[in-house]
């Protein structure tokens, strides 16, 4: 969601023109900007860009197509009717079908459109996993701590992540009531906040950020807070200032961007 996306950049550079921001994946697909946006993210210097699931079904989608496909000298209408008659081949073509089932058309036709630049794929193949600030820990699922701690150890020592591990931390759904670790803050997104109770036992009365403390966990003394309000489908979005854990909100509403609630956490 670009005017979105350019919202919180303007916002942030307006507290700090040299702020560092972290941005927890999920840049593209189901909205029609998202190619533009990782474009971006990448070529920013003041970005920490972290993978997401669809990052990740894009560049397995990308090389598929590449293998499968001669998109050269062809219109757009043209490459959506051929990737659109995908669906219908089984397991032929599973890594697009992946993409398209959530939502990947408009990010896979404008990197066609594009010329299908693979250094491109490569780039996003390799965004890092996890990130560690004094207090924070961010990645993009918010699963188990365990997990990331695997994971970032890995990406430290740059050791090969095993394939349980990479796949729990871009998806994992089922540890969101499991806590995270004692005096540190565990910062995702992935979940949408709208529905986050359909995975725990927590109410949302409001497209907002949340911060809950799984009750799974006797001894569990840290907190999780998921920032992903579905922005493609609610119009919302916030970013948090780690610093003083106040999070701004801006909402869409008829072609313009405003800011809304700040919120306290």
């Amino acid at each position: 969601m670009w005017d979105l996306y350019r919202a919180i950049m303007d916002y942030c550079y307006e507290q700090d023109p040299e702020a560092m921001i972290i941005f927890c994946g999920d840049a593209c697909d189901r909205g029609p900007d998202g190619y533009r946006i990782m474009k971006e993210l990448l070529d920013n210097p003041y970005v920490v860009y972290l993978k997401g699931n669809h990052e990740d079904m894009f560049t397995k989608a990308a090389r598929e197509i590449k293998q499968m496909f001669n998109f050269e000298n062809t219109d757009r209408d043209r490459v959506k009717t051929v990737l659109s008659a995908c669906r219908n081949f089984d397991y032929k073509y599973a890594a697009i079908q992946d993409s398209l089932y959530n939502g990947g058309m408009p990010t896979l036709l404008d990197w066609i459109m594009d010329g299908m630049p693979m250094d491109f794929v490569e780039r996003i193949e390799q965004l890092p996993l996890t990130l560690s600030t004094d207090t924070c820990d961010f990645c993009h699922s918010g699963g188990l701590y365990n997990t990331f701690k695997r994971v970032a150890d890995c990406e430290y020592e740059g050791l090969p992540i095993n394939s349980w591990d990479n796949e729990a931390i871009l998806w994992n759904r089922s540890a969101l009531d499991i806590g995270w670790t004692p005096n540190r803050i565990a910062i995702f997104g992935h979940t949408p906040t709208p529905y986050l109770s359909d995975y725990i036992d927590v109410q949302v009365d409001e497209i907002q950020p949340i911060k809950y403390a799984p009750t799974s966990n006797p001894v569990y003394t840290g907190e999780k807070l998921d920032m992903d309000t579905g922005a493609v489908f609610t119009g919302r979005t916030f970013v948090l200032n780690v610093l003083t854990m106040k999070a701004q909100g801006f909402e869409l509403k008829d072609n313009q961007v405003e800011k809304i609630e700040v919120i306290q956490f």
